[in-house]
């Protein structure tokens, strides 16, 4: 399997994740909590596990939760700033960290241990 696959499997379930943890802090923020938005944060639950579950399949579990994790956090982050508009949250090492974990993301999926 080749490394842009390995990241396609680790970013559909990144972008099911992150779907969930918009769902729920738009849920969580509402006043009515049996709206469409918990019905909605019901059915993309699971589906969060599954394809957790079927990208470590194909990355492994090391590799796949460190990658999956990391974006992850970036991508829920970037989504605090774009949408809810936190841009005055974080501060500039906070920043520094994000990259620090958008590079380790790169260092784990396009330098895998090579054979002996």
């Amino acid at each position: 399997m080749n490394d842009l696959s390995k990241l396609l499997y680790a970013l559909c379930a990144v972008a099911i994740a992150l779907a969930g943890n918009s769902v729920s802090a738009v849920w969580a923020r509402g006043e009515n909590k049996m709206s469409l938005w918990l019905l909605l944060l019901l059915v993309l639950s699971p589906l969060v596990f599954i394809s957790f579950g079927l990208a470590t399949a194909k990355l492994g579990v090391a590799i796949g939760a460190g990658v999956m994790d990391s974006l992850l956090a970036v991508a829920t982050i970037l989504l605090g700033l774009i949408f809810f508009k936190e841009w005055n949250k974080i501060s500039v090492v906070q920043y520094v960290g994000i990259a620090f974990s958008v590079v380790g993301i790169c260092l784990m999926l396009f330098f895998p241990k090579t054979k002996v």
